[in-house]
């Protein structure tokens, strides 16, 4: 009898893992950031304030554009490819079950 025909996806599983804990880490840091600028411009009383509070409003939107391709690639491409993943597992499962594709 032959062997069983497989599509290890350990490895894949924990990149999907690991991707979304980056994502979320890329949150916490940008969220520490928000903190801090409003603090920092809540306080400050002196020149540059409005020229600071522009050039960093400019550098989050970027930030929002880098977070929005983080997650469009965990929420399309890694879930895409995980869907077309597991429909092998199922087309393989189905070919171990009969593995002459029904010749005799």
């Amino acid at each position: 009898m032959s062997e069983f025909v497989s599509a290890d996806i350990e490895k894949f599983v924990q990149f999907e893992t690991q991707a979304q804990e980056a994502i979320e880490e890329f949150q916490s840091i940008k969220d520490d950031f928000d903190d801090i600028n409003n603090t920092l411009l809540r306080q400050w009383q002196g020149a540059g304030k409005d020229a600071y509070e522009q050039e960093s409003s400019h550098i989050m939107e970027n930030v929002t554009g880098i977070e929005t391709i983080l997650n469009t690639i965990c929420d399309s491409i890694i879930k895409d490819v995980k869907d077309a993943y597991l429909q092998l597992d199922e087309e393989l499962g189905a070919f171990n079950q009969n593995p002459q594709g029904g010749e005799q």
